[in-house]
């Protein structure tokens, strides 16, 4: 899934979860699920960069979920925020099972070489992480997606629900 998709369903579970939970959610709750929703695809700058296949890898697993939830954890706390981490949480949770509706799948149990998948689980261990033709096949896709994102975003503003 694209960044814009996974922006989306995570701000549709906390639409979900506002309605459920009878609560508002605050600005820095809905700031941490949307940015977890996004963090675990930080592997295609690393991918990018150092050369190296790693596209859902140890970003899409629950170890890296475990890991972030208490650095984040930590640091909130500090602030007297730790409550708004489960948010964060929420957001990188959201983002491992869109991901899972691929037929890739994810490593969600990494350094587990088992790919997690709606169509099945498989243990190929020579299946590429990522292919550096990707990056040039999918300029259009997403360049779509930031654009699509920037008008949600436009949209969000002037109906008044963020500011700037």
């Amino acid at each position: 899934m694209l960044p814009f998709g996974h922006l989306i369903f995570a701000w549709v579970i906390g639409l979900i979860i506002q309605k459920l939970a009878r609560v508002k959610i605050s600005r820095l709750a809905w700031a941490l699920l949307l940015f977890g929703a996004i963090l675990p695809d930080v592997d295609y700058l690393f991918s990018l960069f150092l050369g190296v296949p790693l596209h859902r890898g140890i970003t899409h697993s629950l170890i890296f979920v475990v890991f972030s939830f208490f650095t984040v954890f930590v640091i909130l706390n500090h602030y007297k925020l730790g409550k708004e981490t489960m948010f964060f949480s929420f957001g990188l949770l959201t983002h491992l099972f869109a991901d899972i509706f691929f037929p890739t799948g994810i490593l969600l149990f990494w350094p587990i070489g088992t790919w997690f998948s709606i169509y099945g689980i498989s243990n190929l261990a020579n299946l590429p992480l990522v292919d550096a033709s990707l990056f040039k096949n999918y300029i259009l896709k997403f360049s779509i997606d930031t654009f699509l994102g920037l008008v949600w975003f436009v949209y969000l503003y002037f109906k008044g629900k963020i500011n700037f």
